[in-house]
């Protein structure tokens, strides 16, 4: 494994909707088999940032960017670098459970199949090994062909993880993943998030400072679009640095 297997690094990372700046300046990066939690107030620029990291925002006209965000050594946004190729590296988990409507297994099998696996062992080996690693094999596996759709919002959420590990990427993005979800379900995606560090490296949005400290091996705070913290979370959440970071986990602001 080189230097920069499964790793990603921003420099000076600014970025605009129009005439509004939203980032300022970010530097950072994300170590391999982290957690990383981006915290900040509503607004702050937190899933702009997230975006930025596998290029969504590119497909929204009104964006630009100055800055680089390199990942395993190379520019993102350098000429002729492939997207395509990037989001299979970096996998993405939106806020809102946003299953295919399409059975179970297919929502598993549809990005394998993109990418040219067609073995249909194969295939149901995936769905077992994704299913598994999202801790939801034993609720759905006696009827993989029931639609997605149908299933609680916590397993739409599991099975949506599921299917963004299911092209192997080596990061995975999760924005705000248990905002929509209650207690219990968000309890069981914080124990997951937990358990796949040990195989990729995540970087989780979350609004939540103590599912932060719960979750995150590192974490950043966001304010106004400027990265004021960026440490350990043990370091952080004892002792800040940046009175703002401070009064956001008070919950003085936010």
């Amino acid at each position: 494994m080189n230097e920069w297997e499964h790793h990603i690094e921003v420099q000076e990372l600014s970025t605009w909707f129009g005439k509004k700046q939203v980032l300022k300046r970010i530097s950072c990066y994300f170590k391999d088999n982290t957690v990383t939690a981006i915290m900040g107030p509503s607004g702050c620029g937190k899933s702009t940032f997230l975006r930025t990291l596998n290029r969504l925002n590119d497909l929204i006209p009104s964006f630009r960017r100055k800055g680089i965000v390199r990942f395993r050594g190379e520019d993102i946004f350098s000429p002729g670098y492939s997207v395509y190729n990037l989001r299979k590296n970096i996998g993405m988990v939106f806020q809102r459970p946003n299953p295919f409507p399409m059975s179970v297994r297919d929502n598993i099998t549809y990005g394998p199949k993109l990418h040219g696996v067609n073995d249909e062992d194969e295939l149901d080996d995936l769905v077992e090994s994704c299913l598994k690693k999202a801790a939801l094999w034993d609720e759905v596996k006696d009827d993989l062909d029931q639609p997605a759709p149908n299933l609680s919002g916590g397993q739409q959420q599991r099975l949506c993880i599921a299917r963004a590990l299911s092209v192997d990427p080596p990061v995975l993005l999760m924005d705000e993943p248990v905002s929509a979800l209650d207690p219990i379900s968000a309890g069981k995606i914080e124990e997951l998030v937990v358990q796949l560090k040990k195989d990729y490296t995540i970087i989780m949005v979350t609004h939540n400072v103590q599912q932060a400290f719960r979750v995150s091996d590192q974490a950043a705070f966001l304010y106004l679009g400027e990265l004021v913290e960026f440490d350990k979370t043990s370091r952080i959440a004892e002792a800040p640095t940046d009175e703002r970071t401070e009064a956001f986990i008070t919950g003085r602001i936010g």
